[in-house]
């Protein structure tokens, strides 16, 4: 029996157990500035972005100033969002007049190289990618009255959706649930402001926007940015910011649309001392009518396992239903049901006629949910069904993602993209985005998303809307009078209205052939541009962001995989480009060293909370809500039990 005495010795026991516990908690927390006891809580004062976009590429500038304006020395940690295309290729300090650019090391490496310079008092900056789109750094030995500037540089290209181009700044890293995994030096264990708390570091950017087409339209949705125009193909983009405003709690979205009429391709070169490399942008017509889309075949993938019971299976019926109602005579499909097994519609491709849609339709509305969720098997069917050879192939998986085999379908799907285009239709409450995402990423298609009943409807419509219009089909990248090689991505996916279609690669030889793209266009007649490389040499063969892109989108393709072979060839590429990766890191160190006393405390610069996010978020994610910065010590838990018991022993007598 557990009496009070015995309650009271466990409390005790706890409580001695806890003070020689270390705190382990990685999850986020509230930020609440207590008694000033002279050390420096916002390192960050000033962030500014300076870009340039030339076409499709985009070159970015970060320079981040870190100061101290307490007594105390200190170490100044900063977690950051970037693009998920951002290639970081370069960083640098500049520190009591004197810059030093950082080197590129194996990840534990440079954090060695860190720690050293640290305790050997010397100004040292570690960039970190803890994400493929979030970063940490590190800055070691902030004195009082110090400023300290980091640079930071990267490239990445720019997506076109819906016809509009879009250029992405994230400003902010929200909380992240950790489930209580980790520990304190975790970069998930951030403090945040409270919400309408002031930001005390302002914000700057800018954006030089320059086009091979005329702009026909330039916004800013989600700041009250200037905009100007100095010609026709050009405009800057200007945001400025004063202490205490909130431009930096949300991402900063730029939009603008390109005229043309045709499918077009232009190509960019570069000649390097070791390797050449290209990037081949077949752009969408601006208007897409009947006459310039292919012949489609559709192969619609649908879960009837058993957690698609309900909603989700409600929801995909009506969407199919949506679709066979949408094709066109010329077109083909066929429907394939997966749960423990598969069942097909058809073993062959049909035609879109009246007698095969009504068919299709009984099919469909006699599915029910039950068994489990064979998706890998249902994959390798569906891709290997005859037909599509001249037309545009995409299968259309509609599921909620409940499998564990992420990475082993993303890969079949990558190495069979030229047989077919994937897009995933994730329907469900909390579905498996990484898997649905990935899939889609993979086969060169777009993910859609339903989580509410509510949503269906035009989230349906928009990804109708995207499957449904083609424009180049079964694309081939040839070279003549020149070698091509290592081409990402490859293989290719077809070119839809809502987006172009960027390969990167290697070329070698004097430059003096073409590129040569060919493919299925509008009706099924054959498309066919030649590039030259003379005539693109003419615009000049000094792009320095092309190499990078290149071994980014290679290591982007590689994190989809698992190992030590992926691993190594990451780290490879990594520091033969000097690219920022999950296995490399850049240092800098000023090697004069400082005059500090005692050791620098490490503080983690607080982040605003994101916009429309309140405290609820750090609640959630299991993480105590505490002031100072600073999250309570087990033992302090442990001391609080026994006085609480002791209360309660007393309260009985």
């Amino acid at each position: 029996m557990i009496t009070p005495v015995r309650l009271l010795y466990f409390a005790i026991l706890y409580g001695l157990l806890a003070t020689f516990s270390p705190a382990s908690s990685s999850a986020p927390y509230l930020f609440t500035p207590g008694n000033d006891d002279g050390t420096e809580c916002f390192p960050l004062k000033h962030s500014t972005a300076e870009i340039t976009i030339d076409g499709a590429i985009a070159r970015g500038r970060l320079s981040q100033t870190f100061g101290n304006a307490g007594s105390t020395p200190v170490e100044a940690v900063y977690v950051f969002p970037a693009s998920t295309r951002a290639a970081v290729h370069g960083m640098k300090i500049t520190s009591g007049g004197r810059s030093t650019a950082a080197k590129i090391r194996k990840k534990d490496e440079a954090r060695t190289e860190y720690e050293t310079a640290k305790r050997e008092n010397k100004t040292a900056a570690l960039l970190e990618e803890q994400r493929e789109n979030v970063f940490q750094m590190s800055v070691a030995n902030l004195l009082p009255g110090d400023d300290i500037v980091v640079d930071i540089e990267w490239t990445e290209t720019i997506p076109s959706v819906e016809g509009v181009n879009e250029f992405v700044f994230p400003t902010v890293v929200g909380p992240r649930y950790t489930g209580g995994e980790g520990d304190a030096t975790s970069w998930t264990a951030n403090p945040h402001l409270a919400s309408g708390t002031p930001n005390p570091a302002t914000f700057n950017l800018a954006v030089d926007l320059a086009t091979a087409l005329p702009l026909t339209d330039v916004s800013c949705p989600s700041h009250p940015a200037a905009v100007e125009f100095p010609s026709e193909r050009g405009a800057r983009i200007r945001l400025e910011t004063k202490q205490g405003e909130d431009a930096a709690n949300r991402d900063f979205v730029l939009k603008w649309k390109l005229g043309g009429e045709q499918v077009d391709a232009g190509l960019l070169l570069h000649r390097g001392e070791v390797a050449n490399h290209f990037l081949l942008q077949v752009e969408p017509p601006a208007r897409v009518t009947s006459d310039k889309i292919p012949p489609r075949d559709y192969v619609m993938i649908l879960d009837v396992s058993g957690s698609m019971s309900g909603f989700p299976l409600d929801t995909a019926k009506r969407l199919l239903h949506e679709l066979v109602g949408n094709l066109k005579p010329t077109d083909t499909f066929n429907v394939l049901c997966f749960a423990g097994g598969t069942g097909m519609f058809s073993e062959t491709p049909l035609p879109a006629s009246e007698e095969n849609l009504e068919a299709a339709t009984r099919f469909i509305d006699g599915q029910n949910a039950g068994g489990a969720t064979e998706l890998g098997t249902a994959m390798q069917r569906a891709i290997a069904l005859p037909g599509g050879d001249d037309r545009s192939r995409s299968l259309l998986l509609i599921t909620d993602g409940y499998v564990s085999a992420d990475e082993q379908t993303c890969h079949f799907v990558r190495r069979n993209i030229g047989l077919a285009n994937v897009f995933a239709f994730g329907i469900g409450s909390s579905v498996n985005r990484a898997l649905i995402e990935g899939i889609s990423r993979a086969g060169g298609g777009e993910a859609s998303i339903v989580t509410r009943p509510s949503d269906a409807e035009p989230v349906a419509r928009g990804f109708l809307d995207k499957i449904s219009c083609p424009v180049l089909a079964k694309v081939r990248i040839e070279a003549e009078g020149v070698e091509i090689a290592d081409l990402e991505p490859d293989p290719h996916p077809d070119v839809f209205r809502s987006r172009p279609l960027l390969v990167m690669g290697r070329w070698d030889g004097r430059g003096q052939g073409a590129v040569v793209v060919r493919g299925i266009a509008g009706n099924g007649s054959p498309f066919e541009k030649r590039i030259s490389f003379a005539e693109a040499a003419e615009n000049g063969t000094d792009h320095p962001a092309l190499p990078v892109l290149w071994a980014r989108e290679r290591v982007r393709r590689l994190q989809d995989g698992s190992g030590v072979e992926a691993k190594e060839e990451i780290t490879r590429l990594g520091l033969t480009y000097s690219l920022l990766t999950r296995h490399t890191s850049f240092i800098a160190v000023d090697e004069t060293p400082r005059p500090v006393e005692g050791l620098a405390k490490t503080v983690r610069q607080p982040l605003p909370l994101p916009l429309s996010v309140t405290e609820s978020a750090l609640g959630s994610s299991g993480g105590p809500i505490v002031a100072n910065g600073s999250v309570p010590e087990p033992a302090m838990l442990g001391l609080i039990s026994v006085l609480v018991i002791l209360l309660a022993l007393q309260r009985g007598r």
